[in-house]
Parts: C-alpha cells; sequence; structure tokens
C-alpha cells in the first residue's frame, strides 16, 4: 500500500505531536510554546557545530516541522562553534538563553535536564546519535544518561 502525501504529513504531524508531549511531559512544563523554543535553541545550538554536509544530513532525517526549527536563523556562512561534550552544548544554551530573554532556563542544572531530554527524544523519534554527525563525546554522554536514567 502506497501512503499519499497527505496521509505522510498527518502522520509526520501525530510523529510532532507527540514527540513535544513526551518532553512537555517529562520536563512537568505548563507550555507547549515553551518547548517549541526549547526545541529549536537545541537543534540551532547543534546546527551550529556541525560541518553543512552534517547539518544537510542531519535534516534530511527530520520532518519538516524540524526541519524549519532547525533552519531558523541560520546563517549560512556562520561561524562553526564546536561541541563536544554535553556540557559545552548546555553552557552554550544556558549563555545564550540569559543574554536574550532568559525564559527558558531557572538555573544550569534545569538547563542541563532539559537537554538530556530533548536530544534522548531526538534520538528516540529520529536516530540522531546513530547519524554519525555528533561529536563521539557527547554521543557516549547521551548513552551514559540513558543509562543513569534507566538504573
Amino acid at each position: 500500500m502506497t501512503t499519499t502525501p497527505l496521509q505522510n504529513t498527518s502522520a509526520q504531524e501525530e510523529q510532532a505531536v507527540k514527540f513535544f508531549r513526551e518532553i512537555k511531559n517529562d520536563l512537568g512544563a505548563n507550555s507547549t510554546q515553551k518547548i517549541v523554543k526549547l526545541v529549536r535553541a537545541v537543534l540551532s545550538q547543534l546546527r551550529k557545530s556541525l560541518s553543512h554536509d552534517q547539518a544537510s544530513l542531519f535534516i534530511k532525517k527530520m520532518p519538516s516541522i524540524f526541519q524549519l526549527l532547525f533552519v531558523t536563523n541560520w546563517r549560512y556562512e556562520e561561524k562553526a562553534n564546536t561541541i563536544e561534550h554535553l556540557d559545552e552544548l548546555v553552557e552554550s544554551l544556558y549563555h545564550q538563553d540569559k543574554q536574550s530573554s532568559g525564559a527558558l532556563f531557572s538555573s544550569e542544572v534545569d538547563a542541563l535536564n532539559s537537554v538530556i531530554v530533548v536530544l534522548r527524544k531526538l534520538d528516540k523519534f529520529f536516530g540522531i546519535i546513530g547519524l554519525n554527525v555528533l561529536h563521539y563525546p557527547l554521543t557516549q554522554e547521551l548513552k551514559q544518561a540513558a543509562v543513569e536514567d534507566a538504573a
């Protein structure tokens, strides 16, 4: 049975709703809008750490709504920001949030928890770790966080 573009879009919408709902529930958040901003911030920071080829591979794995979040405010010539470890990603996001509105995170611990939840959901739904575009130490730290949560 062949799926039509409309069926595919509907399935992507359902997947996106489930993705955002799971993050909202895991973080105990009140606002879906805040969760969308959080996911956009994480995707943006990841994008800044990837080469153009890696970003292209990464984006092809995601449904259209996530592609839009990934490319929001992307300047093609922006300087790459190497992020090899989870703490570098969290610190970068936390400081960016504090320089702008300060609305996403209440503390660095909150930022760490939020980033881990978002990255784990991105992997669950889209298999980002298996793409081999994230730096090895970061993927290992995400796998370790998953093991610690399961224990």
